[in-house]
């Protein structure tokens, strides 16, 4: 994991970027990879994904795409999640890893679900707290609740009131700054 962090903050992300990217994000989205090639793939939602959980209009079934493809397409994603989170949170983020959390949540509910949603609101009016419990809240896809969601969620719960795993924190204490 170390390895794609050092890629992603090449890549310019900054430091809470880089750790959302590796450690929260990376690790809970599905990939398929043939013969070294990561293949586009049907998600538990059935919509075509590719990566890292990248979808859109550009994702087909049958493409492929190599890990600096990939790793390069996320890293664009990462910035671009990010710059409309500013615009959605009027307020600092307390630390890195609050902000890492959020932006994993963002890319995998979407900004538009963000930005209407009770924890915007709540983020909004200094109640982080309350904010990030509201992660807990969004474990359901089509009506139907998920495991992985619920472990997606409370990881990131955890990373957003600024409690990540002691060794992601004593790294990017050391390391990053």
């Amino acid at each position: 994991m170390k390895a794609v962090k050092q890629k992603l903050l090449a890549y310019g992300l900054g430091g809470a970027l880089a750790l959302g990217g590796t450690y929260l994000i990376i690790p809970q989205e599905g990939q398929v990879k043939k013969d070294g090639w990561h293949v586009t793939y049907i998600d538990a939602v059935g919509v075509e994904t590719a990566c890292y959980g990248q979808t859109g209009k550009d994702i087909k079934l049958g493409q492929k795409y190599s890990d600096e493809e990939c790793l390069e397409m996320f890293s664009e994603e990462l910035v671009e999640i990010d710059n409309k989170l500013n615009k959605v949170f009027k307020v600092k983020y307390q630390n890195d890893y609050q902000r890492a959390a959020l932006v994993s949540f963002a890319y995998n509910v979407g900004v538009g679900n963000v930005q209407t949603s009770t924890l915007a609101r709540l983020f909004n009016q200094g109640k982080y707290q309350q904010a990030c419990n509201e992660l807990s809240k969004w474990v359901y896809a089509k009506k139907k609740k998920l495991k992985g969601l619920v472990t997606r969620r409370e990881v990131e719960r955890q990373w957003c009131l600024g409690n990540p795993p002691k060794e992601v924190r004593e790294e990017h204490e050391t390391k990053d700054h």
